[in-house]
Order: C-alpha cells, then sequence, then structure tokens
C-alpha cells in the first residue's frame, strides 16, 4: 500500500457498488505509471485476483504488491500480449506512449491499440476499460486529445464492450499536473501568463479517478459507455497556478503574458519542473483547448463525493511533505 492509501485510507472503501466475487482476473496495463499504481492495491484489497502487465519483471513489483501476478509483455509484440490477457475477464487499458514525444506517440499508440484489441478478442475478454481525455470533439483538438479519442474508437471497434472514461488534469501527489503547477509555483517569482492560460478545465482528484475506475469495474450497466469526468470546479490554467500558490504559501506576481507559444512556453516549464519534456510539450500543446465535461451520466450510475481543486492540492501536498518527513527520518 502507498503512501497516500496509508495517509487517507483506500479510495474505494466507501464505493457503493460490490466486487465480483468469482474469482475473475482483472488485468492492469500501466502498473507502472501514476493511475494504475494507486488502482492495483484497491483491486486487491477488493478481492479480485489482480495481474499486471509491464515491459519487465522488476523486483520491486513483487515487494510492492505480493499478491498480484506479472506478466511481462511488450503490447507492440501480439504473441506476448496474448499470453498477457489468457483466462482475463476484464482490463484496465492505461497505455500511452507519450514519452515518445509528440511525433512518435500518434502512431504507436494507435498500432498499440489495435494490437490489444485484437488480442483481447482472440482470448474471449469480456471487458476493456480505458481512460482517455476529455476535449470537444466537435473542436480543433491537440494532437494529443486528439490521439486519446482515436484510441478510444479503435478500442472500441471490435467484439468486446469498452467503457470510456475521459478525463482532464488528474490532481494527486506524484501526477504530472501537479508535479508541473507545484514547481512552477516553486521556482517561478513571476508569471506571464498567456491568453490560453484563460482556457477552462475541469480537474478531477486520483482519489476520484480510482473510484470511477473501480465502480465501472462493478457495475455492469456501463460496458459500452462514454463517460466525462471531473471535479465540481471549473477553472482556468490561471486560477490553478494561483490556487497552488495560496495551498504552497507562496506570493507570486501574475501578469499578462505577451508572447503566447505554447512551444516556448513547454521549453521553460520543461527547465523548471523534472516532468519529461515530451509529456510537458503535449500537455501544453493541450491547454489550447477547453477541457470540461460534456455531461454527467457517470452520475446516473455513480454519484461519488468529489474532491474539490483545492483539497485535492492541499492532501497532495500533505502527502508530499509527509513522504520528506519520513525520508528524511530514515536518513
Amino acid at each position: 500500500m502507498d503512501k497516500e492509501n496509508k495517509e487517507f485510507g483506500l479510495f474505494c472503501n466507501d464505493l457503493p457498488t460490490s466486487p465480483a466475487t468469482d474469482g475473475r482476473i482483472i488485468l492492469v496495463t500501466g502498473a507502472n505509471g501514476y493511475v494504475g499504481g494507486k488502482l492495483v492495491p484497491e483491486l486487491i484489497a477488493r478481492g479480485y485476483n489482480v495481474r499486471i502487465m509491464v515491459r519487465h519483471d522488476l523486483p520491486e513489483y513483487k515487494e510492492r504488491w505480493p499478491e498480484v501476478e506479472v506478466a511481462v509483455a511488450d503490447a507492440l509484440n501480439f504473441d506476448a500480449l496474448s499470453r498477457a490477457l489468457k483466462d482475463v475477464h476484464s482490463v484496465y487499458y492505461l497505455i500511452h506512449s507519450l514519452g515518445l514525444g509528440h511525433k512518435k506517440f500518434e502512431s504507436a499508440d494507435i498500432q498499440i491499440a489495435t494490437n490489444f484489441r485484437q488480442a483481447a478478442e482472440n482470448q474471449n475478454v469480456k471487458r476493456i476499460i480505458y481512460l482517455g481525455g476529455l476535449g470537444d470533439t466537435n473542436a480543433y483538438l491537440s494532437p494529443h486529445l486528439e490521439n486519446r479519442i482515436m484510441v478510444a474508437q479503435e478500442l472500441s471497434g471490435g467484439k468486446i464492450p469498452v467503457t470510456v472514461l475521459r478525463a482532464a488534469m488528474i490532481i494527486g501527489c506524484g501526477s504530472a499536473s501537479y508535479e508541473m503547477l507545484k514547481n512552477l509555483v516553486k521556482n517561478t517569482p513571476v508569471f506571464f501568463i498567456p491568453k490560453w492560460a484563460k482556457t477552462k478545465t475541469q480537474p478531477i482528484s486520483i482519489r476520484g479517478v480510482i473510484k470511477y475506475l473501480v465502480g465501472v469495474l462493478e457495475i455492469e450497466a456501463t460496458a459500452s459507455k462514454n463517460f466525462d469526468i471531473g471535479g465540481d470546479d471549473i477553472l482556468t490554467y490561471a486560477d490553478n497556478l494561483r490556487i497552488m500558490t495560496k495551498v504552497l504559501g507562496k506570493k507570486r506576481l501574475f501578469l499578462p503574458g505577451l508572447i503566447s507559444s505554447p512551444s516556448l512556453y513547454a521549453f521553460a516549464i520543461n527547465l523548471l519542473t523534472p516532468v519529461p519534456g515530451p509529456i510537458i510539450r503535449v500537455l501544453v500543446e493541450g491547454c489550447k483547448n477547453e477541457v470540461i465535461c460534456q455531461n454527467n451520466d457517470i452520475k446516473k450510475y455513480l454519484d461519488i463525493e468529489l474532491l474539490s481543486f483545492k483539497e485535492a492540492i492541499y492532501r497532495a501536498n500533505l502527502i508530499e511533505k509527509n513522504i520528506l518527513i519520513s525520508s528524511e527520518r530514515k536518513i
């Protein structure tokens, strides 16, 4: 169990759904990523047989989750993918290739989704649950957001029922969005705010994301449906920075920016934060798109209490402080 679970308890303890008791195997792809790493302990705690799919079998996986079965597979290798999917009931598709950079991730993601869908069909997988990105499909979208939609379409183009959850910024200790905001506020005394920083976004806490991911697994009626998920706050990116400034207790100056090039801002953010450059670039490019929920259909099936953006930031900051304190004590 990770630090956040220890600090605030398992996210899904109060989830108003019941886990299946038929011994089904749940495969989590991207388990070594941020969302996957939070999802696995929740599924274990609810009694599921969990298998994770990773490229390399590292000792840390069994140390972290002794109960899991580890399947080693590259999603571009069809045979290895088929072995990983053998006897699996439901799959969490949390794969993305953002680390490859904006010129390579698009084609790689579509090829992986195609491979995955075909292999899953061959192995008679019953459900796929995909975490994608928000974005108005009637508007021009950044390559990253357009890619998320194309992946969802590719996964949904076969026989297996696919549940698509579409989220904007995910806020939690260690998430890319949180790390970018936090380090920008810590390392930048003056902010020059471009016009696109006034674009609206609807962030959601990692707690809310995990509850929705587990909840739709346990509600069969959500199969073959698409849902927008977001917190209750609709904010601009400039609002996000100001709230982070208050939570961290910093004094920062916000001025109108004369330069609006996302590429230049991505370059500056890369110098000021530890988030990998390719990820920063595709995320910043997406800031020109309004990413808010177009509907609240998910609440018809799963009406859960969500954290505000400020509370999500506060919790993430508190968890991080406790981690640092614990590390200093060990030293």
